[in-house]
């Protein structure tokens, strides 16, 4: 007897919250008949909070990203790519800058998911320096599988490295890479 009293209260809940998910029909019950249970309105059910962004469960390939060749008169370089579970860096230094001419920086990045938050960073490579001080300039960009490039950069005279930051971790390739206009 107390099993079909509970049986029933289960019955008359699971109505009752099938009639809020309705377009406010008449409710069935389980049994397939009309049930006395007044439909509740469906804007009430409705929770108001942030915008929420979803991200795919399953990333897709990345977008293909050929290493560039090395350019005359090239300033730095920074190279990234997957080793399996780990990243390779290839750090390269070229000619010194030049007072009085501009530069332009070339930065890609692919991934599975495309991200932002990248950035690289330009550093005083003088002897005993590299490594010491705060960046020269430094840029964010996104890990979009896109070069994107910054023109008519003035920098002070002298040897200079490129660092990348903050790659994805689902990150395949990247470079960064430095040459006169």
């Amino acid at each position: 007897m107390r099993q079909t009293r509970v049986g029933g209260a289960v019955t008359a809940l699971a109505t009752i919250l099938v009639a809020g998910c309705t377009s406010g029909g008449p409710v069935v019950g389980p049994t397939g008949g009309a049930s006395a249970v007044a439909p509740v309105p469906t804007a009430s059910l409705t929770a108001t909070g942030p915008d929420v962004e979803f991200t795919p469960v399953d990333p897709t390939a990345p977008p293909p990203l050929a290493l560039p060749r090395r350019l005359a008169g090239e300033v730095a370089r920074v190279e990234v790519t997957r080793q399996g579970a780990t990243k390779a860096f290839r750090v390269e230094r070229g000619e010194p800058l030049v007072a009085g001419r501009t530069y332009s920086v070339e930065a890609a990045c692919t991934a599975s998911r495309p991200s932002t938050g990248t950035s690289y960073a330009v550093y005083d490579a003088a002897p005993g320096v590299y490594g010491h001080g705060d960046s020269i300039y430094s840029q964010a960009f996104p890990c979009d599988g896109h070069v994107h490039r910054t023109s008519r950069l003035g920098l002070p005279p002298g040897p200079v490295q490129v660092d990348v930051r903050d790659l994805p971790p689902d990150a395949v390739t990247a470079y960064v890479l430095i040459h006169p206009e």
